[in-house]
């Protein structure tokens, strides 16, 4: 069975995506035929979404912003999406990234996200600075002094109150030798 992209379901999808980095999730939705935005912080990851998106010859509409304080009017995109971006923070921080997010999605969008797992090998390794949040103290990654979040299961419906249907899956990868174990929510939510 062919997939039907964006376009050929009548006609092109606004996407969000939330700390794009270097832009190969818009890169995708563009190819999937997909009208993709990126924000994030990092000019540098920016420099490198704006040359991948203009290499394979598709605008790149990218922005210097934080996840906290989208400029974007409301109801602006049918699909918002960020992997790996709500949980650098506190908890107010990641509540207010999943109602910016919620903001800016059109009545019956979708939002997907990626949030990591009290589960996660990164937890409990720094200083605890509020119920699951702490300041890494790791150094095996490029996470050393990071302030993050980390959900577990029942927090999940709390945090995405305001969405008319939540669904979520536990994804797990190991590594070194099955030492460590990234884990991460896998959350659907529609407006």
């Amino acid at each position: 069975m062919a997939r039907r992209t964006a376009v050929e379901n009548g006609g092109s999808l606004r996407l969000l995506d939330i700390g794009t980095g270097a832009g190969r999730h818009m890169q995708l939705a563009a190819e999937l035929g997909f009208e993709p935005y990126g924000i994030d912080v990092s000019c540098i990851g920016l420099r490198y979404a704006h040359q991948r998106l203009r290499a394979s010859n598709h605008p790149a509409r990218v922005a210097q912003a934080s996840m906290l304080a989208l400029p974007f009017a409301d109801c602006s995109f049918g699909l918002v999406l960020s992997f790996g971006a709500f949980y650098y923070g506190t908890s107010n921080e990641m509540q207010q990234a999943i109602e910016e997010a919620w903001r800016v999605l059109v009545p019956k969008g979708s939002l997907f996200v990626v949030l990591r797992t009290t589960d996660d090998y990164r937890y409990g390794k720094g200083e605890r600075l509020a119920v699951n949040t702490y300041r890494l103290e790791i150094s095996d990654t490029n996470e050393y002094e990071t302030v993050q979040h980390f959900l577990a299961a029942e927090d999940i419906n709390r945090y995405f109150d305001r969405f008319s249907h939540v669904s979520f899956e536990k994804t797990e990868t190991t590594s070194s030798n099955r030492t460590r174990v990234d884990s991460d929510w896998l959350i659907t939510a529609k407006k």
